[in-house]
């Protein structure tokens, strides 16, 4: 059957996944700021000692520069959790009040134009007022902060920043840098961990490596990896279609006032799930 096809291939993807990401972590490359950086004067490399003391240098300047204010934290899922956790860690050692929820944005998609904001789900607190902090493992063109801001500017926020592990300093327009950096890196660099991923893994390691292109897919290896979102769409539809009430006795299956013989074509034909359920 189709269902178990694609959940043999699912695993088959799963499987190159765990191989591809445990050989790009082996050949992996340290990953060093930019020489004579800003922070104290020399480049060091992304290591996991490292970056807890960059994270708790950034608290420390969150606290100075924002006493009793009670601001919002709020992490960009998935990528900035590993550094919201440590950064919210600090500011707890430090006995800093401030209230933390999460959200889900992006500015790109797989069938949306560059630049349009993308919600995936929104700040469970209300910002009116408020002094806002988002919270991301990295800023490259800076689009999605930029059109964050704008949003929460419209929702009363009195002021509205970007604390950001990883600047991949660049020309932007309008001229914008991150308000608050851990580190500045090369915009060509390729990175993974503390957040930043290769296909979903890696995202949890405590430190932040470059990726030797050499190692990663191969064009073979990444079509099957890219095939991953379509088998899960139609194994949603397949779930969904098995689900539909069936006349007793028979193979007809009820769809609204009709009845067909077959469901088969609710998979072909790629119907949404909500439109399957839409039963009177």
């Amino acid at each position: 059957m189709r269902k178990e096809l694609i959940l043999q291939q699912l695993l088959k993807i799963q499987q190159l996944k765990s191989e591809i990401s445990k050989r790009i972590w082996k050949h992996s490359l340290p990953v060093w700021e930019i020489d004579k950086d800003k922070f104290n004067g020399k480049g060091e490399a992304l290591t996991k000692d490292v970056i807890k003391a960059r994270v708790e240098r950034l608290a420390e300047q969150l606290i100075k520069e924002h006493p009793n204010s009670n601001p919002v934290l709020i992490s960009l899922m998935d990528g900035a959790l590993p550094f919201s956790n440590l950064l919210q860690h600090a500011l707890n050692e430090r006995g800093y009040q401030y209230t933390y929820t999460t959200m889900q944005a992006s500015s790109y998609g797989n069938h949306t134009v560059s630049g349009e904001l993308k919600i995936g789900a929104m700040p469970k607190v209300h910002l009116g007022g408020r002094t806002v902090f988002v919270v991301d493992d990295v800023c490259e063109t800076g689009k999605t902060y930029l059109k964050i801001r704008e949003l929460f500017n419209n929702m009363g926020a009195k002021q509205v920043s970007l604390v950001v592990l990883v600047d991949k300093v660049q020309q932007r327009t309008p001229n914008y840098s991150p308000e608050y950096v851990g580190f500045e890196i090369p915009s060509d660099a390729f990175i993974v961990g503390m957040g930043l991923d290769y296909y979903g893994e890696l995202r949890n390691e405590l430190e932040i490596r470059g990726v030797d292109p050499a190692f990663s897919a191969n064009e073979e290896e990444q079509k099957l990896l890219e095939s991953e979102e379509a088998l899960n769409k139609e194994l949603v539809q397949i779930i969904a279609a098995e689900k539909l009430p069936k006349l007793s006795g028979s193979d007809h299956t009820f769809i609204g006032n009709m009845t067909t013989k077959d469901s088969s074509h609710l998979i072909t034909e790629h119907k949404p799930v909500a439109e399957m359920f839409s039963l009177n």
